[in-house]
């Protein structure tokens, strides 16, 4: 059996999202937008970052050296964030590296969490269960996606006018979240949440139903919305049948 260092973990990932958010007001986080690799702030900032850290690791005495490299690789990072648009993908790939630190450094404090996760890998991989799950959300979300934008395309030449559709991408957006949300429902047994997912989307869309304007909007969005739910749901059950025929 492998034996976790679980304190450890929770207090690395309570000491990053602490230090990381809230200890970095709002005019720290402009100044590094705006100064860049010469704001102050980055420098502080990555500072109190590093001794909330190092605190939070208890390895006061056994692991001292990690704190010029935490240091150092915080700096890095932000300074990086700060030189980029601010747009999802560089906030996510800020926090992505910092999480890759934290998961090297906890490694490095307790080396037989090693064999914990390569265990934990392993039954990843070979678990028919978790890869029918994995294979359900990328297929619900990228080929039937891809899918619905070809069925409904002939409906969507149709829209007059092509101001009236919304903000770019947000059907996609929408679509994606709809679909993983409702298969989510599904493998859990939570069909309620199912029911509610569907009442809401009515209920946003009431207004367009009864403008006699947006029919051909309205029509357009409810085949795709179909399309969307009725492929989630058949993907849904299938998984469950093949989950249950794996066990």
């Amino acid at each position: 059996m492998f034996i976790i260092d679980q304190s450890l973990l929770l207090r690395l990932l309570i000491g990053h999202f602490a230090a990381d958010f809230l200890t970095q007001p709002r005019r720290m986080i402009r100044a590094k937008e705006t100064k860049g690799w010469k704001s102050v702030s980055l420098y502080v900032h990555a500072g109190i970052y590093t001794m909330i850290i190092f605190i939070a690791s208890s390895a006061w005495k056994q692991a001292p050296w990690f704190i010029p490299c935490l240091f150092i690789t915080h700096v890095l990072i932000d300074g990086w964030k700060s030189s980029r648009p601010n747009k999802s993908s560089a906030f996510i790939v800020d926090q992505v590296a910092h999480l890759v630190i934290l998961t090297v450094l906890f490694f490095l404090l307790a080396p037989s969490n090693v064999d914990w996760m390569e265990n934990i890998l392993i039954k990843l991989w070979i678990t028919p269960r978790l890869l029918c799950i994995a294979l359900a959300y990328l297929v619900v979300l990228w080929p039937f996606g891809r899918l619905i934008n070809v069925l409904t395309m002939p409906f969507r030449q149709q829209l007059d006018d092509a101001t009236s559709r919304g903000l770019e991408s947000a059907g996609l957006w929408i679509g994606c979240l709809e679909r993983v949300f409702l298969l989510s429902f599904i493998l859990f047994d939570y069909l309620p949440g199912a029911a509610l997912l569907l009442g809401l989307k009515s209920l946003f869309r009431f207004g367009e139903i009864r403008d006699s304007k947006n029919r051909k909007e309205t029509e357009y969005i409810l085949i795709g919305t179909m399309l969307s739910f009725g492929f989630a749901v058949v993907v849904g059950v299938i998984i469950k049948f093949l989950m249950k025929t794996l066990a």
